[in-house]
């Protein structure tokens, strides 16, 4: 008999990572292999604003998995603006999450990825939120799949 297990996990991620699909060589079990500098993107958003939600979509040739992960970083700078332009430049980002039990996850692969857009909002007062609200989103093959963190060079 197939037992599925209630586990104790807190919801929520506490960090996001993102890589060109284009840099990554290749992934094989939970390691990701890169080629050259490593091509990691740290994405510091704000306390419990990362989210990911994962939907099957039933198809003539397949499952596909619908993927959206978003997330709140927080404030303005130019180094934020020319990070998260240049991300946006990529049309497939494999993202990285960290639980709050410290396991990592990916969502994509060097095939297919994610796409970032996101909006900035400086708000109308203080008391409201000052920064970029970021979405990445992808109809991919495959679901999330565990990973070794931080990225190997090959």
């Amino acid at each position: 008999m197939a037992t599925l297990k209630k586990q104790i996990d807190l919801g929520g991620n506490i960090a996001l990572f993102l890589i060109p699909s284009t840099l990554i060589h290749s992934i094989h079990s939970e390691t990701i292999l890169y080629v050259g500098t490593d091509p990691t993107y740290k994405i510091e958003c704000a306390a419990e604003t990362i989210q990911h939600t994962c939907k099957i979509i039933s198809t003539r040739a397949g499952d596909l998995y619908d993927h959206t992960v978003t997330a709140f970083l927080p404030g303005y700078t130019d180094a934020n603006l020319t990070m998260l332009t240049k991300l946006h430049q990529y049309t497939s980002l494999l993202a990285i999450l960290q639980n709050g039990q410290g396991n990592h996850y990916h969502i994509g692969n060097k095939n297919e990825g994610l796409r970032l857009t996101f909006d900035f909002d400086s708000a109308k007062d203080p008391s409201n939120r000052n920064g970029f609200t970021l979405e990445l989103t992808g109809h991919l093959s495959s679901p999330f799949n565990p990973i070794q963190f931080p990225p190997m060079p090959l």
